[in-house]
């Protein structure tokens, strides 16, 4: 591969969702930790989950790369200001083709890997597979081009025999098999309705557990030779911006509450703030001398018993709000802040209730996808904030209470009033890449203009 001046790396993909692509790519980060090599994990697409993984065996926050919210400007820059002096570690998103749009590579891993010009791994789930499945790794090689697939990892094989069987059915295609991955209890982690589990809930394999299977599995030298050794160099991640008086404002962290982008954090830093974490779970009020709230996403319907009974904590923040305490929410943010969330078993707790109407579990995806945001009701969805959605529930008075902005989904142009302003709050469903949407963070908490990146 053409050497990238940016920063080095590597990327892994699936074939499809649920290929154990997330299992691989810790297993592969945890043993060149063990070889000393200096990692900076990162993951294709708009993933809160998978990122605290990577986080978890690199020993440093994931980077999400978002081609189609982000734009290649901003994702080259990224690597370089989170990867310089390091080796990247991409897991892909679903599998290598599969983004924004059905009829193009746009917001793919493989696009992504075609603007770094890193090698591709391709993760193959192989449980059931026989001869056929050198077909369709021939396919994916084809369609991705020439030299961009590297190698297979082989996952979830039957035993020796097995991967014997499999490395001569691939021989003609004289592909690289960079390792043989067996049925392991150590990769075997639990999945919900959004994925793999938050890694907060679970008892992962410890790191020098999971680098030996990797040593064991994987062919860690041929592996390292397919990436460039990384350059000496500081990461030019970004510095908090030197104001005199920061903003304080709270951020909602803990088991209910972590899907947050590091990238968006930074971007917060860097326009003067100080992040008071806080948790919605297990402390009774907000933090003293704040000037804002944030709610991220993640998982309240799971802790909906322990929110509803924390009464003290639910009074705070309403009163805050009723006060005008700007509180930027999203998905799960919007959740907790409604009058009650209802449970698919039928089951109600109390939440907040500065947000009206409730909020539904439902057994399946809710407006899923790309979306422009387009404030007011404003036609030109190019001159939109790009997010995306990933929720299965419903907000019961979104028709008749909804009056953030106008929502279209990319691919299938479907257009509503989605989300809840009043006042200083600003609640809705969509997840936003926040440096490219600064006008939403400006006008909410007064904030400064983010200080150019130092590269």
């Amino acid at each position: 591969m053409t050497d990238n001046p940016l920063s080095h790396g590597l990327i892994l993909s699936g074939m499809q969702s649920s290929s154990g692509k997330t299992a691989i790519t810790c297993m592969l980060m945890a043993a060149l930790q063990e070889q000393g090599m200096s990692l900076q994990p990162f993951k294709v697409g708009p993933d809160f989950i998978d990122p605290g993984y990577h986080a978890q065996y690199a020993g440093k926050p994931c980077i999400n790369l978002d081609a189609w919210m982000m734009g290649k400007t901003r994702i080259l820059q990224d690597v370089q200001r989170f990867g310089a002096g390091k080796v990247g570690i991409v897991e892909g998103v679903m599998g290598l083709f599969d983004g924004a749009s059905p009829n193009s590579d746009e917001g793919s891993t493989v696009e992504l890997a075609r603007w770094l010009n890193w090698p591709v791994l391709l993760v193959v789930p192989c449980e059931k597979a026989g001869r056929s499945i050198a077909a369709a790794i021939r396919g994916f090689v084809e369609e991705a081009g020439a030299h961009r697939i590297c190698g297979v990892i082989l996952n979830q094989i039957g035993g020796e025999s097995h991967a014997h069987y499999l490395k001569d059915a691939l021989a003609y295609l004289n592909l690289p098999v960079l390792g043989a991955v067996p049925k392991n209890e150590l990769l075997r982690w639990p999945e919900r309705h959004l994925g793999l589990h938050s890694q907060t809930e679970i008892d992962l394999p410890e790191a020098g557990e999971l680098a030996r299977l990797g040593c064991e599995v994987l062919d860690i030298d041929l592996i390292q030779s397919l990436v460039a050794e990384a350059p000496e160099g500081q990461s030019s991640e970004s510095q908090v911006c030197s104001v005199s008086i920061p903003k304080r404002v709270a951020i909602a962290k803990d088991e209910a509450f972590h899907f947050y982008y590091h990238a968006n954090l930074e971007y917060l830093k860097n326009c003067g703030v100080e992040l008071v974490e806080f948790s919605p779970l297990n402390e009774t009020s907000l933090p003293d001398q704040i000037e804002g709230v944030i709610f991220g996403g993640g998982f309240p319907e799971i802790f909906a018993a322990q929110i509803a009974d924390n009464a003290s904590m639910r009074s705070s923040i309403a009163q805050a709000i009723a006060n005008g305490m700007p509180c930027y929410a999203e998905c799960g943010g919007l959740m907790i802040l409604s009058e009650e969330l209802i449970t698919q078993a039928g089951k109600r707790f109390p939440m907040v209730g500065v947000v009206p109407g409730s909020v539904q579990m439902t057994p399946h995806l809710n407006n899923f996808g790309y979306c422009f945001c387009t404030p007011g009701d404003s036609s030109n969805v190019e001159a939109s904030w790009r997010g995306h959605e990933f929720h299965y529930s419903l907000w019961s008075a979104e028709e008749t209470k909804a009056n953030l902005w106008q929502v279209t989904k990319k691919y299938r142009k479907i257009k509503r009033t989605e989300g809840f302003r009043h006042q200083g709050l600003h609640a809705s469903y969509v997840h936003l890449y926040f440096p490219t949407a600064p006008e939403v963070f400006e006008d909410l908490f007064g904030l400064e203009k983010e200080q150019s990146f130092p590269f």
